[in-house]
């Protein structure tokens, strides 16, 4: 400012007189219609440092950020696309119709063959499976003695959709699940009953 002028707008860079000025938040004088945000909806007050020019307007950062930010298209970084998602519905409405089909016929939810009371076991109501059959569907590790299968959800991370269970050894089950194996060992011989369904 030479001596005895006005001082300069940052927003026009025309004088500012006392008159018609608006000291920003960095104590600088600005007009009272370059004080604001010129994008249209924003509104946000301006300071020297944040002050920037687009097409001849002011626009505070966030805008110009908005503006010049490098924008990304598709589904973001870990997420599945439109085409992922709908194979993915489309299989486990394949394989909910196939578990509902396969209990409705009595039929081993494995090899989809009929099941009889002597060749076959169920391990969760009316989910049965043939005696070969059954494994864990992680490592495919065939049940003993001690060592029982246990029903547990094939997608943990959808709580609201329908429930496909799979049987998982119990070193699988509690790697998928995050439990402890001996946990799982303790439901099982104290109520063996809650280990189908667990």
């Amino acid at each position: 400012m030479p001596w005895g002028g006005a001082p300069k707008c940052p927003g026009c860079e025309r004088s500012v007189y006392p008159m018609d000025q608006v000291i920003a938040a960095d104590r600088k004088p600005f007009h009272n219609r370059c004080i604001r945000c010129q994008m249209f909806g924003c509104g946000n007050e301006l300071t020297a440092r944040t002050i920037h020019q687009y097409e001849g307007v002011n626009i505070c950062e966030k805008c110009h950020d908005n503006i010049y930010r490098n924008k990304v298209y598709g589904p973001p970084e870990g997420g599945e696309s439109l085409e992922e998602r709908r194979r993915r519905e489309e299989e486990e409405r394949l394989a909910r119709e196939q578990a509902e089909r396969s209990k409705r016929d009595r039929k081993c939810m494995e090899c989809d063959k009929k099941t009889f009371p002597e060749d076959s076991d169920e391990l969760s109501p009316g989910m049965y499976y043939h005696k070969t059959c059954m494994k864990c569907s992680a490592c495919e590790r065939k049940p003993e003695d001690d060592d029982p299968l246990i029903m547990g959800n094939r997608n943990e991370d959808d709580v609201f959709g329908p429930q496909i269970l799979d049987p998982y050894c119990k070193f699988c089950f509690a790697k998928k699940f995050k439990m402890s194996a001996v946990h799982i060992q303790e439901i099982v011989t104290i109520a063996p009953e809650l280990a189908i369904g667990l």
